[in-house]
C-alpha cells in the first residue's frame, strides 16, 4: 500500500531556498525546473464532496489539464483523468471509471461549481538512495488564491509536500522527521481547498439548507422568530443565482423549502408579529410558492425520468423519449417565466421589505404589545406549547385513519406532520439532541410514506394530463401513449403499496416510547422546566 503524503508549512515563501539548502546538505537530490500551474477546486454548492471526505482538483499548466479526486484526510489520489474541455456541470460528462462513480455517489443531482482558484509555483525534487533510485519526491510550493476567475490573488502559506514512492515508506518517514525536528517545520494537515478558501475569507460548509440556530430557553419569542426568519431569508437569497441560472434542480428546491418554512413559521409561531403584517407577508410568500411551483414540478419529473423508463420492460423504454423531450421543452419555458417573475420589481420589493421588517428594532409602546402579545415571552414556553398541541392533532388525525379513509385524510395528515416537523426543526436546540433528533427521524419516516402516497397519485394524474397535452401540441406516437399508460398503472400500484405500509409507519411513529418522549419534552414536565427557565 502506498504511504500517505506528508505536508509541512513554511514561515514564508522566502523559506523555500533555506529548505532546499538544508535538504541538499543531508540528502542526494535531483531538481526539476520550476513549474507554474493553476488548481481549481470544485464542489457542489452544498459541499457534498467535502462532506464525503473528497476533494476535486483541476490542474492546468505546463501542458497538463487533469482532474484528480483526492481523499481529504491524507491527500491520496483516488483517480486522475485527462481533460479535453472545461470542468463543471454534471459528473455524467466524465468518462466511466472510479472518479465518475465516486462523484455520482456523492453529488447525485447536484452540479459541480468552482469554489476557489489557487495559483501554484512548484519545484519538484527527487530524493535518491545510494543506487540513485528515487525514494521520495519533494514538492516545494508557493501559493496564492482568489475566487474562481476574478479578483486579485491573496497570499497563502508556502508548503513542503512529501510525495511517497511505492515501496519506500522508511525514507519518507526519515525525511518527515528531518523537516519536523531539524528544520522545525509544522505539519500542515489541511487540504488545499481549506487553505485556499481561508485565503479568500471563506470556509467549507459555509452553506447548508439545514436550520442550525442555537437558542436559549429564556430568549424572547419575538427575537427568536426574527432570527429564524432571517436565517431562512439568507437561504432563500443564496439560492437565487443558481435558481435563475438553472445550474441544477436543488437550488430551486432549497429556495422553495425556505419559502415553505417561512410560511409555516409565520402561521405556527403565533402572536410574535402584528397580525396585519404577518398575514400580508404570508400572502406574498404564497405568491412566491406559486410562481416557482410549475418549474419545480417539471424538475421532479425529469429527475425521476430514468426511474420511469427503467420501470418499463426493456422493449418499451425507447418509446418514452418523446415524453422526455416534452418535459425538457416545457421545463425550459416554465423556467424562463419563473425567472422573469423573480427578476420583477414586485419580488425585489418583497425581499427588501421583508428584510427591513425583520431587522427593524421592535418598539416598546403598548399598542405593539397588544398587537404581538407573545413577542416578549420566553421561547421555550411558547415552543413547547405549540409542539405539544400540534403533536396531539397529528396523533388524533393519524389514529382516525383506517383502510376505508379517503385519500384526503392522508393528505391532511401530511400537512399537519409537515407543520410538526418544521416546529421541531425550528426549536430543536432547546431540547436534548439525543431525544429530539430521533423524534424528527421517525417523523421524517412517516412523512416519506405520506409524501410517496400523495406524490404517486399526483404523478399519475399529471402523466395523463401530459398525454392529452402532447396530443394537443402535435403528433405523438401511439407507442409513447401506450408506454405512458403503463407508467400510470405502475404508479397507481405503488401508491396502493404505500397505503398498505401506512399503518406500520404510523405505529412506529406513535409507539409508547415516542409518546413518552413527547410528553416528557413538551407536556407538563417540559412546561414546568420552561417556566422555571431551566434546561428544557
Amino acid at each position: 500500500m502506498k504511504a500517505p503524503e506528508l505536508q509541512y508549512q513554511l514561515r514564508d515563501a522566502g523559506s523555500i531556498g533555506e529548505v532546499m539548502t538544508a535538504l541538499s546538505s543531508q540528502f542526494q537530490l535531483t531538481s526539476e525546473p520550476e513549474q507554474s500551474v493553476r488548481h481549481t477546486l470544485h464542489d457542489s454548492f452544498d459541499w457534498r464532496l467535502f462532506q464525503a471526505g473528497l476533494q476535486l482538483d483541476e490542474v492546468q499548466g505546463q501542458g497538463r489539464h487533469e482532474l484528480t479526486l483526492r481523499k481529504l484526510d491524507d491527500g491520496t489520489a483516488c483517480e486522475t483523468i485527462r481533460l479535453e474541455g472545461s470542468v463543471g456541470g454534471f459528473y455524467q460528462a466524465y468518462p466511466p471509471g472510479l472518479l465518475r462513480d465516486r462523484l455520482a455517489a456523492a453529488l447525485q443531482m447536484r452540479s459541480l461549481l468552482p469554489q476557489v482558484e489557487v495559483r501554484c509555483r512548484e519545484r519538484l525534487l527527487s530524493v535518491l538512495d545510494n543506487e540513485r533510485k528515487t525514494v521520495v519526491r519533494v514538492a516545494l510550493r508557493e501559493h496564492a488564491a482568489r475566487p474562481p476567475g476574478r479578483g486579485e490573488y491573496q497570499p497563502m502559506a508556502a508548503l513542503v509536500r512529501l510525495l511517497p514512492v511505492r515501496g519506500y515508506a522508511k525514507p519518507l518517514t526519515q525525511l518527515g522527521r528531518f523537516l519536523a525536528d531539524t528544520l522545525e517545520l509544522q505539519p500542515q494537515r489541511e487540504p488545499l481547498i481549506v487553505l485556499g478558501l481561508a485565503a479568500i475569507g471563506r470556509q467549507p460548509l459555509d452553506y447548508s439548507s439545514k436550520l442550525d440556530i442555537e437558542l436559549h430557553p429564556r430568549m424572547p419569542a419575538g427575537e427568536v422568530a426574527r432570527q429564524i426568519h432571517l436565517t431562512l431569508l439568507e437561504t432563500l437569497e443564496s439560492n437565487l443565482p443558481g435558481t435563475r441560472a438553472d445550474l441544477d434542480s436543488e437550488f430551486l428546491h432549497d429556495l422553495r423549502v425556505a419559502v415553505r418554512r417561512t410560511r409555516s413559521a409565520l402561521s405556527q409561531i403565533k402572536g410574535v408579529f402584528p397580525k396585519a403584517e404577518m398575514e400580508a407577508f404570508q400572502e406574498r410568500f404564497a405568491w412566491v410558492g406559486q410562481l416557482t411551483g410549475p418549474t419545480r414540478d417539471l424538475d421532479v419529473y425529469l429527475l425521476g425520468f430514468n426511474e420511469y423508463r427503467n420501470s418499463l420492460p426493456e422493449p418499451f423504454r425507447p418509446d418514452l423519449e418523446p415524453l422526455h423531450e416534452f418535459l425538457v421543452r416545457h421545463q425550459q419555458a416554465e423556467h424562463q417565466t419563473m425567472v422573469r417573475k423573480l427578476n420583477s420589481p414586485h419580488f425585489h420589493r418583497l425581499m427588501k421589505e421583508w428584510r427591513g421588517f425583520l431587522q427593524a428594532t421592535p418598539g416598546a409602546e403598548p399598542s405593539l404589545e397588544q398587537a404581538a402579545p407573545q413577542a416578549g415571552k420566553p421561547i421555550a414556553k411558547l415552543a413547547g406549547k405549540r409542539i405539544h398541541r400540534t403533536f396531539g392533532r397529528v396523533l388524533k388525525e393519524g389514529l382516525a385513519i383506517n383502510s376505508h379513509s379517503p385519500p384526503e385524510a392522508l393528505h391532511g395528515l401530511r400537512k399537519r406532520c409537515k407543520k410538526l416537523r418544521y416546529l421541531l426543526e425550528f426549536f430543536q436546540s432547546l431540547y436534548p439532541a439525543d431525544q429530539v433528533k430521533p423524534l424528527i427521524k421517525r417523523l421524517k419516516g412517516l412523512l416519506d410514506n405520506l409524501g410517496e402516497f400523495q406524490d404517486l397519485e399526483v404523478q399519475a394524474d399529471k402523466l395523463r394530463e401530459f398525454a392529452h397535452q402532447m396530443v394537443a401540441e402535435g403528433e405523438v406516437p401511439a407507442d409513447t401513449l401506450l408506454a405512458m399508460g403503463m407508467l400510470v398503472d405502475g404508479l397507481l400500484r405503488r401508491q396502493q403499496e404505500s397505503r398498505l405500509a401506512f399503518a406500520e409507519r404510523f405505529a412506529r411513529f406513535a409507539d409508547a416510547d415516542q409518546l413518552a418522549t413527547f410528553e416528557q419534552l413538551f407536556g407538563k414536565a417540559g412546561k414546568k422546566r420552561a417556566e422555571s427557565g431551566g434546561t428544557v
